[in-house]
C-alpha cells in the first residue's frame, strides 16, 4: 500500500513508524478539507451562474421529490440567501454522481454559509475548519432568522473547529432562546408529549433474569432521580459491592424500590386522619446554578423570557419556575473563584471541587467536552503521599472523564496548566495541545 507524504514522495504504508503515519494523516485532513472547500466554492459559484428570474421562479425543496415535500416551497437557502433558479439543481447534482436532493444539500449549505455563517465559511477558507462540520453547522442553524444565525456564527467566533458538537448545540440553544423563545417553549410542549416509563423483560434465551427500563420525562426530574441512583451506587460500594458501576447502578434502583415500598406501608398503615395537612411538606433538593434576570423570573418581563441552568441548558422562565416550585430552594454565598488555599489530603475538600468544576466547566483533555461533574479530579502533579504538604490545591487538579484520566496515568499523556489557566497537553507521538474555554488548539508537531 503505497501513499504519499507530507513532502509529496511515495511512501509504504506498512514502513511507517507512529509519528510519521501520524504526519502523513495529517496532510490526508488538509488534502480531504482543500477538496471539500472546493466544492463547496463550486457551489456557491453555480448558485450566482443561475440566478431565480421571474420567468424561472426559484428552486424549492419539494423539486426534490421526496416523500412529503411535494408542493414544498421553502427555498434553498435560509433567510437571507439569494434565490436560485429553478432545476438548476438538477445538472450540478447529476454532474456529481449524487441524487438530486444531496446536490441540492450541497447548494444549501454554500448559501448558508457565504451569506450567513461568513465567519464560519472563513474558517473553510483557510482550512481551519473540516468542510463537513461547517455544512453541519448551517444546516443545524437553516431555520433561524439570519440575525439568530449571525448570532451563533459571532457565538462560536474562534472555537468552530476546535470544539465538540455539544458546543454547537448549545449555541444555537442559546440562540434560540434569544431570537425564537416560541420554538423552545413548543420543544417543551412537543417534548412532554413523549413523557412515558416502559420496560422490556426481553423474554428469550440471552437475557434470563434481566429487563430494560426507559424513561423519557422532565429534564430535572430524570436528573435529580439520576443523581439519586449514582449516590445508591456510590454507598453500595462503601459497603464492600465489588460489582463495577453499572451494575451497581443498575442494583440501587432495587434499594430505592425497597425503600419507597416501605414508606408505602408505613402510611397504609398508618390513621391517615391524623397526618398533617397544612404543614411544611417535604421537597427534592437539588442544586442549580441558575442564570437568569429577577424580572424575569418573577414575571414582569415582556415576550417569552428565557434564561439558563446549569446542565440542563436554556429554558423557558414558565419551565425554570416550574422547576423551582417543585424544588427545596437554597440560596447559598457565591463561591469565591480566586481561592488557593491548599490541603494536605489527597481527596478536596467540596468547595475546592465546586471550583475546579465551575472554572473548567469539561474534562480538559484535547477536544473532550464530558460534563466536569461527570469526570475525576486529577491532580495534573502527580499525588505523593510521601512528598510535600499542600499537594491538593485549585492549580494542581483538573477535571478528566475516566477514559482520559486512564490515558494521562497510563499512555504516556502529560500536561500543565498555564499561568493564563489554559492546559498544555503532550502526547505520546510528539504532537501538542493547547485546551482553552474556547476549544484545543494545536500546538505543534514534531
Amino acid at each position: 500500500m503505497i501513499e504519499t507524504d507530507e513532502r509529496g514522495y511515495p511512501v509504504e504504508v506498512l514502513d511507517l513508524d507512529a509519528s510519521t503515519l501520524l504526519a502523513v494523516l495529517a496532510d490526508k485532513e488538509t488534502q480531504e478539507r482543500q477538496a471539500g472547500r472546493g466544492k463547496l466554492r463550486l457551489a456557491h459559484q453555480w448558485c450566482v451562474l443561475h440566478p431565480a428570474t421571474e420567468d424561472s421562479g426559484p428552486a424549492v425543496w419539494g423539486d426534490a421529490g421526496l416523500p412529503g415535500t411535494f408542493g414544498c416551497d421553502e427555498v434553498l437557502g435560509g433567510e437571507g440567501t439569494p434565490l436560485v433558479a429553478a432545476f438548476a439543481p438538477e445538472p450540478f447534482a447529476a454532474a456529481l454522481g449524487v441524487s438530486t436532493m444531496s446536490g441540492m444539500q450541497l447548494l444549501a449549505d454554500a448559501l448558508d454559509l457565504v451569506h450567513r455563517l461568513p465567519l464560519a465559511w472563513a474558517k473553510v477558507q483557510a482550512l481551519a475548519v473540516a468542510p463537513w462540520q461547517a455544512r453541519k453547522l448551517a444546516q443545524a442553524t437553516h431555520h433561524l432568522s439570519l440575525a439568530a444565525a449571525a448570532y451563533v456564527d459571532i457565538a462560536l467566533g474562534d472555537r468552530l473547529g476546535s470544539c465538540g458538537w455539544r458546543t454547537i448545540e448549545s449555541a444555537i440553544g442559546y440562540a434560540e432562546a434569544k431570537f425564537h423563545p416560541e420554538l423552545l417553549a413548543e420543544r417543551e410542549r412537543v417534548g412532554k408529549r413523549a413523557w412515558d416509563v416502559t420496560v422490556d423483560h426481553h423474554h428469550g434465551l440471552d437475557w434470563a433474569g434481566t429487563s430494560t427500563l426507559h424513561a423519557v420525562g422532565d429534564t430535572l426530574d430524570l436528573t435529580k432521580f439520576y443523581d439519586l441512583v449514582c449516590d445508591e451506587a456510590a454507598a453500595l460500594a462503601a459497603l464492600g459491592d465489588t460489582h463495577d458501576l453499572g451494575q451497581r447502578k443498575a442494583k440501587a434502583l432495587g434499594v430505592i424500590a425497597d425503600r419507597q415500598a416501605t414508606l408505602d406501608l408505613i402510611s397504609l398503615g398508618a390513621d391517615t386522619n391524623l397526618l398533617p395537612t397544612d404543614g411544611p411538606q417535604t421537597k427534592a433538593k437539588t442544586r442549580m446554578y441558575l442564570h437568569l434576570s429577577l424580572t424575569d423570573l418573577l414575571g414582569l418581563g415582556t415576550g417569552c423570557p428565557t434564561g439558563s441552568v446549569e446542565r440542563l441548558g436554556p429554558a423557558t422562565t414558565a419551565k425554570i419556575r416550574e422547576w423551582v416550585g417543585h424544588s427545596r430552594v437554597t440560596v447559598v454565598p457565591v463561591l469565591d473563584m480566586a481561592r488557593t488555599d491548599a490541603v494536605t489530603t489527597h481527596d478536596p475538600p467540596a468547595w475546592m471541587r465546586e471550583l475546579v468544576i465551575l472554572r473548567d466547566r469539561h474534562c480538559v483533555y484535547p477536544h473532550c467536552e464530558r460534563d466536569a461533574r461527570k469526570c475525576d479530579l486529577d491532580h495534573i502533579t502527580p499525588y505523593d503521599e510521601h512528598g510535600p504538604p499542600g499537594q491538593t490545591n485549585p492549580d494542581n487538579l483538573a477535571p478528566l472523564c475516566r477514559r482520559h484520566h486512564r490515558a494521562k496515568t497510563l499512555s504516556g499523556w502529560r500536561y500543565c496548566r498555564r499561568p493564563d489557566g489554559t492546559f498544555e497537553w503532550h502526547g505520546p507521538h510528539g504532537r501538542a495541545w493547547i485546551v482553552t474555554p474556547l476549544g484545543t488548539f494545536t500546538l505543534h508537531a514534531n
